[in-house]
């Protein structure tokens, strides 16, 4: 499938869909050959529109569901894909001669195939043309979304080779989940994951219980790192950044929580690589899910002599 600059959401993503011609998007499931609805922009219901946690008003999470006969179609993803949903800037409540449309990349987190169903996590923003159009939206609703180009696609190790280490910033978690789910559901898949995830504070650790339930997945260990945990005490005030032994901290956390209260550094990396792995022969990928920045400070990171990722095995989402 050929793409063209009306295809291009103009955020500068690390993955620009004008760089990634010579992919295609699945058509067709290969175990019934229906049709993938994603393959173009169709249009889905807005079933839910909730809060992400409770108390937070800028985090949603938005159910959708496809508008197409399920006899012809098939929803059909890859963890770790992505969805552009699509807007007129009529929609947007911004005049203009020309139907042309604003278009902003999401991670589904969750997803049913054969009822055509996914739900992304929404980080809304006070100005974002996007984020105002989202807040506007009631149940019922209809938007349009296609699927995009596959960035990565995991190869089972049976063998116990691979150690994977996932860093995410934010609410691009959502793009990892499915691919941690997909390695530790397989029984078969020995796959190391070392999941590093960075959130500005305790109040904003998304899917806080998911990371309780992969921990208990022996080939699975989270570190959670928070850029700005900071209480009131003179000597967190003193260090712009609550103490390890912080009391106040401490009192938030739950039972084996690995949550350190400041920013995730080349040394931290260091730290969890020297924890984590056993063995110097493993295959090392790494995911890193984040804005454009964040991609490009933590994959320089991984590929300095410390750490020894090879560029090639290293994924933008």
């Amino acid at each position: 499938m050929e793409y063209n600059e009306n295809d291009c959401c103009g955020n500068g993503c690390a993955n620009c869909i004008l760089n990634m011609k010579s992919k295609t998007v699945i058509k067709y499931n290969n175990n019934n050959g229906k049709i993938n609805v994603l393959n173009k922009y169709n249009y889905y219901v807005l079933l839910s529109k909730t809060r992400h946690i409770s108390d937070i008003n800028d985090i949603l999470e938005l159910h959708f569901k496809s508008k197409e006969n399920g006899g012809d179609y098939i929803l059909t993803l890859i963890p770790g894909g992505h969805v552009m949903m699509r807007i007129t800037k009529q929609q947007a409540n911004e005049s203009t001669e020309h139907n042309k449309y604003h278009l902003r990349p999401y991670s589904p987190y969750w997803w049913n195939n054969l009822t055509m169903e996914f739900k992304i996590l929404v980080n809304l923003k006070p100005q974002g043309y996007m984020s105002q159009y989202i807040e506007r939206l009631q149940e019922e609703n209809e938007v349009e979304f296609r699927g995009l180009p596959d960035i990565y696609e995991h190869n089972i190790d049976s063998d116990g080779k691979t150690y994977q280490m996932i860093i995410t910033q934010g609410i691009a978690i959502a793009s990892t989940l499915a691919i941690i789910e997909e390695i530790l559901n397989n029984e078969e898949d020995m796959t190391r994951i070392v999941h590093v995830a960075c959130f500005p504070h305790i109040k904003y650790v998304y899917f806080r219980n998911k990371f309780k339930d992969f921990n208990q997945y022996w080939n699975y260990k989270s570190f959670i790192y928070l850029s700005q945990q900071l209480c009131e005490s003179k000597e967190c005030q003193k260090m712009g950044h609550c103490l390890e032994d912080c009391l106040n901290f401490h009192k938030q956390l739950t039972y084996k929580e690995t949550i350190y209260p400041y920013r995730l550094t080349t040394e931290c990396l260091r730290h969890i690589k020297s924890k984590t792995m056993d063995k110097q022969d493993y295959n090392k990928i790494a995911i890193i899910a984040g804005g454009s920045e964040f991609q490009k400070f933590y994959k320089k990171i991984l590929t300095s002599e410390d750490l020894d990722f090879v560029e090639n095995n290293i994924y933008l989402l």
